[in-house]
């Protein structure tokens, strides 16, 4: 898997083209895992604070 594309330029230099897609969906699931989590957590946070938990 190539996370980053590369080319050349009309003088033959390597120049970044951009980021491959391949990596689009674990990030965006990581992104939502970490928020689900912070959520739970805080709520666990805020419960435990005003003496329910």
């Amino acid at each position: 898997m190539e996370i980053l594309r590369y080319s050349r330029d009309v003088w033959g230099k390597t120049v970044l083209e951009g980021m491959s897609w391949d990596l689009f969906w674990p990030f965006v699931a990581s992104g939502v895992a970490f928020i689900l989590f912070h959520i739970v957590y805080m709520k666990m946070v805020t419960a435990k604070a005003k003496g329910h938990g």
